[in-house]
């Protein structure tokens, strides 16, 4: 059951940060005037498309939660500012960390004036501090999210959640928990490693458990929740006979 179906002024005020946020990661790109500058705009689209890729997956994460409720309260307006101002900080460092990306393609295209260029980006010793910032912002979006969500299912008979809507309400606040952790443990890799060139290594790899994890608890859900839809049916038919 959609609560929010019809969208109000807070969710419309929230599509325009966000698309703020996408012009943010425009607003240093200027349109090519050399043939060198039309190769080096292929390279920046990599991240930028990766960006986008990341803003986009928030968004609907944040969009679903007010198609599912629709809450528009106070409590949800404070948290709603909060999650919009993370949003628009985030995108800096994500920016700047996809940016990275181009080092190793740069490498292995023998581009070398895009070598020289990202040489400069970022000192070696500062890749640290750029995984602690990223990993803090990364981290606050998703423990924001998971607010939001467990206040909905505080909400749970105002809202008139049935079992299943409550089941999936739980999964979204354990699985925003989940990828607000593997930030966090970034954070803490960059810390411990902090000032040794394995540092920013160490805190970039650690997003792969995003993988193994993420699989593992949608295989979980997907079982428990198949079998609570099960438990509800074979109710339902004892009810009825």
């Amino acid at each position: 059951r959609f609560r929010g179906q019809e969208p109000g002024r807070l969710e419309n005020f929230s599509d325009a940060v966000f698309a703020l946020a996408i012009t943010l990661l425009l607003i240093s790109t200027s349109p090519p005037s050399s043939f060198e500058q039309v190769k080096r705009f292929a390279f920046d689209l990599i991240p930028f498309l990766l960006c986008i890729a990341l803003i986009v997956s928030i968004w609907y994460e944040h969009y679903v939660f007010f198609l599912r409720y629709g809450l528009r309260n106070g409590k949800i307006v404070v948290l709603n500012t909060l999650f919009l101002v993370i949003v628009l900080f985030y995108v800096y460092p994500l920016k700047f960390l996809t940016k990275l990306i181009l080092f190793p393609i740069a490498a292995m295209t023998g581009q070398d004036n895009i070598l020289t260029e990202m040489n400069g980006l970022i000192k070696g010793k500062d890749v640290a501090d750029l995984m602690i910032i990223y990993g803090l912002g990364a981290a606050a979006v998703f423990l924001v999210l998971r607010l939001m969500y467990a206040y909905a299912y505080k909400q749970a008979d105002a809202l008139e959640l049935n079992e299943i809507e409550r089941f999936d309400t739980r999964s979204r606040i354990q699985s925003n928990t989940l990828m607000a952790t593997v930030p966090l443990l970034s954070v803490m890799m960059a810390i411990i490693f902090h000032g040794h060139w394995i540092a920013g290594l160490i805190s970039g790899m650690t997003y792969f458990l995003y993988t193994p994890i993420m699989l593992l608890f949608a295989r979980k859900v997907g079982r428990r929740r198949k079998k609570l839809l099960e438990e509800i049916n074979t109710k339902d038919e004892v009810e009825l006979s």
